[in-house]
Parts: C-alpha cells; sequence; structure tokens
C-alpha cells in the first residue's frame, strides 16, 4: 500500500499500484466520490457527479483486474470530462442554462474510447459558458476558484476551468479539457499543472458540443507529461509514445520576439527566464528570431473579425437571440461580435489565417519546437473582474494572447509549470508542428525532468 495520498498520485501510478493491486479500482473510486462530495459541495468544480456509472464502471474494473484482464495501464483510473463532452442519460449542458435540460442518449465517442479502456467517468466538469473565455468565469453555473490559492480566489482560467481544478484539488487524477483558443493550456498554466493541445483533427469530435469547428480540439490536463501521453493514446486508439530517454541537448528551440514576450508581469518574467536559462544549461539550443506572422495574424482578425465569433454565432444563433438574457454577459458579449461580420469577411479572415499559418510552418521548419510563456499573466482575483467589463475583457484578451496563435498556426503544445518556489503559478508553452504529439511530449518529458517536475 503507498503511503502517498491516493489523490495526490498520479494517473499512471494509480494505474501501477491497481494492476500490482494495491489499490483496488472499487475503493479508489470511492476515495474520489467522496472527496467530491467533501470538497465541492456547491458544484463549482463539477457541474454534476455521474457516481452511479462510476461505481458501475469501478466495480468491472476491479472484476478485470482481479482475473488479470485489464484493458490498459490506465483500467480502473477515475477521470474528470468537460461538461461539452456527451455524456449517456446524463445532461450535458455546456456551462449554460440554455442547454440546461439537454441529455444526450449516447457517449461522445472519446468517451466510449477511454471507456473501452477501463477509465472511470467521475463526473462532468463546469467551464466558461460555451466555452468561450479564457479566464473560466461562469455565474450561471459557478466559478471553481484557482486550486494554486488557498486565500486569494483567483480565475481558474478558461475554458476548461473544472478540468484544471479538478486535478489541482485532487477530485480527480487527470481531467479531460477542449481547446479552441487555449482552454487546455490556459487553465492548465494557471493551476500549475499539464495541458496538452492536440492537433486540430487528430482527435474525433463526434459527441462533443461544438464553439468554433475550425478551431476546436480535445486534449487532457494531467500532473504531468507521461499521464498526459497514456490518455492522449487513449483517446487517439494509439500506443503511448516512448518517453524514454527524452533529452533537449543539442535541440533547437524558438525564441520569438514577436508578441508572445511582450508585457509580462514579473512573476512570468521571471519564472520564464529561470526555466530557459535551466532548459539551456541543460543543453538546449534557444535561438531569438522574428515570428513577424504572429502579428500578421492579429492584424487580419482586427482587420475582418474574429472565425470563432462567427462559427459560435452560426450554431448556437437561435437558442442566443432568444434567451441571451439567461447569459453571463461576458460570453454574450462575445457572441454579439459576430453581428458585425458580414460573410466575405469571415471567408477573408479564413483564407487569410490559412496562408499566415503556411508561411510560420516555413519559418519555423528548422526547430523542433517554439518556446514561449503560456501566459503572460499570473491568475487575478475573480472579484475585480465578474462584473467589471472593461477589466474582463482586458484579462480576457491577456490570457488568451499566446495560446490563439498556437491554434491559428494549426501546431500542437503542450504546457508545463515552471514557476519558483511560492510563487503563483507560470506555464511554459511549448509548440510544435501539427501532428507533432509524440516529438512535443518527449520535448515536454526532457524539460520537465530539467526543471524538476512531478517525478513519481
Amino acid at each position: 500500500m503507498t503511503d502517498i495520498p491516493w489523490h495526490e498520485m498520479t494517473a499512471l501510478a494509480l494505474g501501477a499500484a491497481i494492476a500490482d493491486k494495491s489499490i483496488d479500482a472499487v475503493d479508489l473510486t470511492e476515495h474520489f466520490l467522496d472527496r467530491m462530495a467533501r470538497e465541492d459541495p456547491d458544484h463549482r468544480v463539477y457541474i454534476r457527479a455521474t457516481a452511479q456509472r462510476a461505481r458501475a464502471e469501478a466495480a468491472s474494473a476491479s472484476a478485470r483486474a482481479k482475473a488479470g484482464l485489464r484493458q490498459s495501464s490506465l483500467d480502473g483510473v477515475p477521470m474528470s470530462w468537460k461538461d461539452l463532452t456527451d455524456t449517456a442519460g446524463t445532461k450535458t449542458t455546456f456551462g449554460s442554462a440554455l442547454l440546461s435540460e439537454r441529455v444526450p442518449d449516447r457517449d461522445a465517442l472519446l468517451l466510449r474510447r477511454a471507456t473501452m479502456a477501463g477509465m472511470i467517468c467521475l463526473g462532468k466538469t463546469t467551464l466558461s459558458e460555451f466555452a468561450y473565455s479564457g479566464l473560466g468565469i461562469n455565474p450561471v453555473m459557478g466559478t471553481p476558484a484557482n486550486g494554486a490559492d488557498g486565500t486569494v480566489e483567483r480565475v481558474p482560467g478558461g475554458s476548461s476551468s473544472g478540468a484544471a481544478v479538478s486535478v489541482t484539488n485532487g477530485l480527480a487524477p487527470a481531467g479531460i479539457g477542449s481547446d479552441t483558443g487555449g482552454s487546455v493550456r490556459i487553465p492548465a498554466a494557471l493551476n500549475g499543472i499539464v495541458g496538452l493541445k492536440t492537433t486540430i483533427g487528430r482527435l474525433p469530435l463526434d459527441g462533443i458540443l461544438a464553439l468554433s469547428p475550425t478551431f476546436d480540439t480535445i486534449g487532457p490536463l494531467t500532473k504531468d507529461i507521461a499521464d498526459a501521453n497514456a490518455i492522449f493514446a487513449i483517446l487517439n486508439g494509439s500506443r503511448p509514445h516512448d518517453l524514454a530517454g527524452a533529452s533537449l541537448r543539442g535541440v533547437r528551440l524558438l525564441k520569438p520576439t514577436d508578441i508572445v514576450f511582450d508585457d509580462l508581469d514579473d512573476t512570468v518574467t521571471s519564472a520564464i527566464s529561470r526555466a530557459l536559462d535551466r532548459l539551456s544549461d541543460a543543453g538546449a539550443e534557444i535561438r531569438e528570431a522574428p515570428v513577424p506572422e504572429f502579428a500578421e495574424a492579429f492584424e487580419l482578425v482586427g482587420k475582418h473579425g474574429n472565425i470563432i465569433s462567427a462559427e459560435a454565432h452560426a450554431l448556437w444563433h437561435d437558442l442566443v437571440e432568444t434567451r441571451g438574457e439567461e447569459m453571463y454577459w461576458g460570453v454574450r458579449s462575445r457572441f454579439e461580435l459576430a453581428k458585425k461580420l458580414t460573410a466575405i469577411d469571415a471567408e477573408s479572415a479564413h483564407i487569410g489565417l490559412k496562408a499566415i499559418a503556411v508561411r510560420y510552418r516555413v519559418r519555423t521548419a528548422g526547430f523542433a519546437a517554439v518556446i514561449h510563456p503560456t501566459c503572460p499573466r499570473v491568475a487575478p482575483p475573480i472579484a475585480g473582474l465578474q462584473d467589471d467589463p472593461a477589466a474582463y475583457d482586458d484579462a480576457n484578451l491577456a490570457m488568451t494572447r499566446n495560446t490563439r496563435l498556437g491554434n491559428i498556426m494549426e501546431t500542437c503544445g503542450v504546457t508545463l509549470p515552471c514557476q519558483g518556489p511560492g510563487q503563483l503559478p507560470v506555464g511554459l508553452s511549448l509548440m510544435a508542428a501539427g501532428g507533432s504529439e509524440g516529438m512535443v511530449l518527449r520535448l515536454g518529458k526532457a524539460a520537465e525532468k530539467i526543471l524538476g517536475l512531478n517525478d513519481q
């Protein structure tokens, strides 16, 4: 029996303990269900638990373990799911009162894959309404306080707010989120955990409520890179990538001189500087160079408008127009931006961003990854933003600035914590060409070891 509290263990460590019979999947699931009831009584992290399902799945996992028939390395390990993932017979609401009675009749494909691998569905986590904010504030369904500060209630990051806090607060070993403009990486960074942004189109979105089909992706939020690798493999229906011997020695990393290092707060500046020095000392070749495509992308969006707004409005127009008063104003106002866009604007933005992404890939082809702060600021207090439109918009734009570029440039990437002792969490992002999840996970594993993170 391990001496480490179960909710502090990684998913893979829990899976190994189930395999060697030192932990029973039933007991493990009850441990997390008990913690959810005790630590989240007002459902700010989980909109709803799926306790009956979890117990049934745990009983099956326990029987498989006893019979030596485990389905995967994570068979019997619980996990949280962002409430945009269809769950058969359980409300899936996109974090909005507008969909409060929506009950799908089948699981999303990714949830089916996880279930077939033996993972336990604990419940549905909170999110920014319609997954449309980088802050995670949701007065309609509840805003989970950032798990890294027990004194001041700070934003959890969005839109996968509950997914991140479920991991940070020991309410799940790992969580599944989505990333359209940073919604996995931002909450992972602000809560001090790992977040994997997958390549557009890599994981199927069948049964996933859509914000922007052009950019929507799914990815795990975890305690470490190894867990992210294992969960990605299950969701992708593939073997985990080999992380053994991962090293940054001689690896060329690009540190852009455009935009992503602008206007950092002091905590982010010091943490990123220290992390880059340590990676360089370990043999990484970090080169500074301009990436003008970043500014070009923002200029194009400024001229023609945001594709995400256009697609979100097209998908949810009828509900928003008829029941918009039930929405949080911070999200409703983003839908209303689309009313200013013409069809020509939307298509011009789409075509233009595709061309910019091509030029970006050519410019960065000689580097393994682009390295930068995930967010330019640490998590601000909720109280100063929730009812102040100007402060809310400023903070949201800041939090999404760097991560949005990863979606626009059609990359995959990982964020891992790099804060110093006593600091609020800071995320370090490694952004690689789309389709390079294996490489970016190996880079992340090497960086994680150099930075001394989470080595269970």
